[in-house]
C-alpha cells in the first residue's frame, strides 16, 4: 500500500515541469541558430571574399 502511495505522488509531483520545459526550449533556440548561421555561411563567406579581393588590389595599387 506504501509502494502506491509513492507512486501515486510521483506521477501528481511537477516539481520538475520548469526544468524540462526550460531545456527543450534552449535546445530548440541552439537548433534555429545553428541552422540561421549555417544557411548564412556562405553569404557570409562570399563577402569576406569579396573583402580580400579588394584589399589584394588595393595593396597591389599601393606598391
Amino acid at each position: 500500500m506504501v509502494k502506491n502511495l509513492s507512486l501515486t505522488h510521483f506521477v501528481k509531483d511537477e516539481q520538475g515541469q520548469d526544468i524540462v520545459e526550460y531545456s527543450l526550449l534552449l535546445v530548440l533556440i541552439g537548433a534555429a541558430a545553428v541552422f540561421v548561421l549555417t544557411a548564412m555561411g556562405a553569404s557570409i563567406s562570399e563577402i569576406f571574399s569579396k573583402i580580400n579581393v579588394r584589399l589584394t588590389s588595393a595593396n597591389s595599387a599601393i606598391s
